[in-house]
């Protein structure tokens, strides 16, 4: 316990406090305004299995298909980031690894799976400072990316909340000006001297963006598949859903800087953002049912993805002059 107790000390006083701060107040402020949106409604007692018993076996393989697709599109966007960092551009070796190591997502601590891409990329040639540059770069993609749909989307989901469009066009500006191709190729010279400088253009990043921004509407079809199994919701609501996912993806995103850990955080956002949409009952129990179904998928995928990574794992690293050679040969 002492040892707890003198981590959480340096978190509050160290010389990083002032994130734990912030993420503390946006935490507070989160709930706060959840509690207001959800509770101060009435929500009623959850009957746990007359909405479980609502969600049928044809939702369930309709949601597995859409994930499905959307992991494929989420994958292809990382495959055009790191191939064209690293010039590796190995379909199999992609999926194996972006599925493997998506399962440590869950994990307390934002940026495991990087850890994971790194050692697994290094055994195939990749060097460690490209691959955490395309996990930098992809985050970039991810955010703009959400941003874009919740633009696109604003009068049919925040502008209910009172939140103006204009917050949003700041944020993506801020983010288009720091994702740009000379941006691009001095990080890499900056940390991989000895690497060459990619042909990196603006309509690759514009590709990267639009790939995640299809990715994130891609999550909410999910979610709209998942909402109708509880709730009749018109197929004219699928728009707003994929902004409500954007939207609460982006916000778990910036949160989850600052706060270490999502659980509870991520709910309470997505069931205040569909609280205009669906009963608020209902809809806590849409946000912790996506939960569930987004860890299972991941668990599911990334055992395929370990399966896949077996013989892999069993060979030693190879000496550096052949994992130069093999990059030599992937470029």
């Amino acid at each position: 316990m002492s040892r707890i107790a003198a981590r959480v000390r340096a978190k509050l006083t160290g010389p990083g406090r002032w994130r734990t701060w912030l993420g503390l107040i946006l935490l507070v402020a989160l709930v706060t305004y959840a509690f207001f949106a959800i509770l101060w409604r009435e929500l009623p007692a959850l009957n746990l299995p007359e909405l479980f018993s609502r969600v049928s076996l044809g939702d369930v393989v309709l949601a597995l298909i859409v994930y499905t697709i959307d992991l494929a599109l989420a994958i292809a966007g990382w495959v055009l980031i790191l191939g064209m960092l690293s010039g590796f551009w190995r379909p199999l070796d992609h999926l194996r690894i972006y599925t493997l190591t998506a399962m440590t997502r869950r994990l307390p601590g934002t940026f495991w799976y990087i850890l994971g891409r790194v050692v697994l990329y290094e055994r195939l040639g990749v060097a460690r400072a490209v691959t955490v540059l395309a996990g930098g770069f992809e985050f970039a993609a991810t955010v703009i990316g959400a941003l874009l749909v919740a633009i696109l989307t604003w009068p049919l989901v925040l502008s209910s909340h009172g939140v103006s469009i204009l917050w949003l066009l700041l944020a993506l500006g801020l983010c288009a000006a720091l994702l740009n191709p000379p941006t691009v190729r001095w990080a890499v010279r900056r940390l991989s001297p000895d690497h060459h400088t990619p042909a990196v253009r603006y309509r690759h990043l514009l590709g990267w963006v639009l790939v995640y921004a299809a990715v994130w509407a891609g999550g909410g079809v999910l979610l709209h598949v998942i909402v109708r199994a509880i709730h009749p919701l018109p197929i004219t609501q699928l728009p707003a859903m994929m902004g409500v996912w954007a939207v609460h993806g982006v916000m778990a995103m910036l949160l989850f800087n600052f706060v270490p850990f999502g659980l509870g955080v991520t709910e309470l956002t997505l069931a205040t953002l569909l609280s205009p949409f669906v009963p608020p009952g209902e809809a806590l129990f849409v946000a912790l049912l996506m939960r569930a179904l987004l860890t299972l998928c991941e668990l599911g995928y990334g055992l395929l993805g370990a399966a896949l990574s077996l013989p892999d794992l069993a060979r030693r690293p190879p000496p550096d002059d052949d994992r130069a050679a093999s990059l030599s040969d992937a470029e």
